[in-house]
């Protein structure tokens, strides 16, 4: 019985991955064509007296750490 239910569930793998292989190649219609340079925008925006200065608090390495740490400790 136990060999009757292997050879089913072999079949049915077997016939699930080959729908696949045989379905063909699939037509699909093609891309649109792009829009007229006219109907694209241009949106400006002035330019900010402030510059960004972010200040890292910690390095990539100390973040690294902490999360290979963390990660390890679930285990």
């Amino acid at each position: 019985m136990r060999r009757l239910q292997q050879l089913s569930m072999v079949a049915v793998l077997t016939l699930m991955l080959a729908t696949g292989a045989l379905a063909g190649i699939m037509e699909t219609p093609p891309a649109p064509e792009a829009p007229p340079a006219a109907a694209t925008v241009t949106i400006e925006t002035p330019p900010s007296d402030q510059q960004a200065s972010a200040v890292p608090s910690e390095s990539l390495a100390e973040v690294a750490l902490n999360l290979l740490q963390s990660a390890l400790s679930m285990f």
